[in-house]
């Protein structure tokens, strides 16, 4: 049996990249995971999974309020807004925060009446580690990312007698097609690497055995906590 044997987890985002890495690593510890994508084919035959834009509250809320158990909820879903403050637009901030924080809101407060019903339940959502460590050009996603911490944070800390643990994790630079599309080229990934003392990008699977740990038993005394996996960028 696996880790995650008898769990049921829903994981948004997760057609690709961390999303997809979480999906097959819950998976083969056994849980039972619903995913969220605007992509479902992409799961076929991984694991049952829904399209819905995760910045459709009603769809959400739905979702979640069909599920007849949910043990672990994952939030991965989030956009890179590259720029500074001088090159902010207001559209660009509240797209960025729609999806990066809003939604996870969003999904949370569905998830959390459920957990609470049943006794408890896992709340882990991806932030970043430049939600501490300043990275050039991320002045609006750096602001989402600080929110998202500081949204788990504040779940954890008013449900923590009640069952319910909530923990973030903040990757550095993964190697995902989300930034294999931004970076443009082996160059420039190239670049992206070695802002790692590390010396190389992370691997989605790396990020996908913290989540692991966060839904298992074995984490049930983490909550409140930001896991900072980075490979040394934030030294």
């Amino acid at each position: 049996m696996g880790k995650l044997a008898g769990k049921k987890a829903l994981i948004i985002a997760a057609g690709q990249g961390i999303g997809r890495a979480i999906v097959e690593a819950f998976v083969q510890q056994g849980a039972e995971v619903l995913a969220v994508t605007l992509h479902p084919e992409q799961l076929a035959g991984v694991c049952p999974a829904v399209g819905l834009d995760a910045r459709n509250r009603e769809g959400i809320f739905q979702l979640i309020e069909g599920i007849d158990r949910l043990d672990c909820l994952c939030n991965v879903q989030g956009v890179v807004p590259v720029g500074n403050i001088l090159e902010a637009t207001d559209t660009a901030w509240d797209e960025a925060f729609l999806l990066n924080v809003t939604s996870i809101f969003w999904a949370m407060q569905a998830a959390l009446p459920k957990m609470l019903a049943q006794g408890g339940g896992s709340i882990i959502n991806i932030a970043s580690v430049a939600a501490f460590k300043a990275v050039p050009q991320r002045f609006i996603y750096a602001a989402t990312k600080a929110a998202v911490v500081a949204m788990t944070r504040s779940v954890a800390f008013d449900f923590a007698n009640q069952g319910i643990r909530a923990n973030t994790i903040c990757p550095g630079t993964i190697d995902t097609p989300s930034l294999r599309e931004r970076a443009g080229g082996e160059g420039r990934l190239k670049v992206f690497a070695e802002r790692q003392p590390i010396g190389r990008l992370g691997r989605p699977e790396e990020i996908a055995a913290l989540a692991v740990y966060l839904a298992a038993e074995e984490g049930a005394f983490a909550t409140g906590s930001h896991f900072v996996v980075d490979g040394g960028m934030s030294l």
